[in-house]
């Protein structure tokens, strides 16, 4: 007896598929659902079904899987429902899903950070690429992914919060270290700084001589990193090598304990 074939549908159309049918897709930005809006969006689909269609795509193997309305498809199946409508996509599913919630505001601002540097690494994509794909400003993309510095446990916090605001935690992420980092965040949650008050804070932060050389070297690399190369006359590249060379020499020396003590040349 043959197997059944899977089932072939067509990009763009919408149809009622069985909920028993799909699975959540294991590579969706959105971490979190709060319960309370669950509980809201499951009492007005019982009231009044689901009135957005949600996207799905096909595997290889003919499994289907949510790519954007995992909170309608969770809803859904709150509600006891059997079916849901669902429009059929194909492409970048990670693209897809990113900007379909980006545009439903439906991410906290760590997901959103993290399912850009997620896109970023799979696609290669550059900041200038994925400005054009979301839409927003590069200067914006670079603030939303400074949230990836924050430590750990700042952002498995913060990952399902959507109170916390985004405009804090890029503000926090501005300190270079993780250490200030983490007091920031602690007393802003202490004492509900505003924006305004952490970047003060920041500024009045106390660093060790390590810390304060590392700081100019981080405001280094992003000042090369935002250079045109291409608008580099050769004499500047090969100067740029030159200081770059003496640079990591002197701090080779340095941590090796090599440095000596320059004589004073004679009066």
């Amino acid at each position: 007896m043959e197997e059944a074939q899977p089932v072939k549908y067509v990009k763009g159309q919408l149809y009622n598929i069985t909920l028993s049918d799909l699975r959540p897709d294991p590579n969706q930005s959105r971490t979190y659902i709060d319960p309370t809006a669950l509980e809201e969006l499951t009492a007005s689909i019982q009231q009044h079904g689901v009135l957005e269609p949600i996207l799905f795509r096909q595997d290889t193997d003919g499994a289907l899987y949510v790519v954007a309305g995992e909170r309608r498809f969770a809803a859904a199946q709150n509600a006891s429902l059997t079916t849901i409508p669902a429009i059929f996509i194909e492409g970048n599913y990670a693209e897809i899903s990113l900007v379909e919630n980006l545009l439903r505001q439906d991410l906290t601002a760590v997901e959103e950070a993290e399912a850009l540097q997620a896109l970023m690494t799979e696609q290669s994509y550059t900041q200038e690429q994925l400005s054009a794909i979301i839409g927003k400003a590069t200067s914006t993309i670079s603030e939303i992914l400074s949230l990836n510095k924050l430590p750990q446990e700042v952002r498995d916090e913060c990952r399902s919060d959507p109170a916390i605001s985004k405009n804090i935690l890029i503000e926090i992420a501005k300190s270079k270290q993780q250490r200030g980092m983490l007091s920031l965040y602690k007393k802003y949650k202490a004492q509900k700084l505003s924006k305004e008050q952490i970047k003060q804070q920041r500024k009045r932060e106390v660093k060790s001589p390590s810390e304060a050389v590392l700081t100019v070297m981080t405001d280094l690399t992003e000042k090369i990193n935002k250079l045109d190369v291409a608008q580099l006359a050769d004499a500047d590249k090969q100067s740029l090598r030159e200081a770059l060379s003496a640079l990591t020499q002197a701090v080779e020396e340095k941590l090796s304990g090599e440095t000596q003590t320059k004589p004073k040349p004679a009066v």
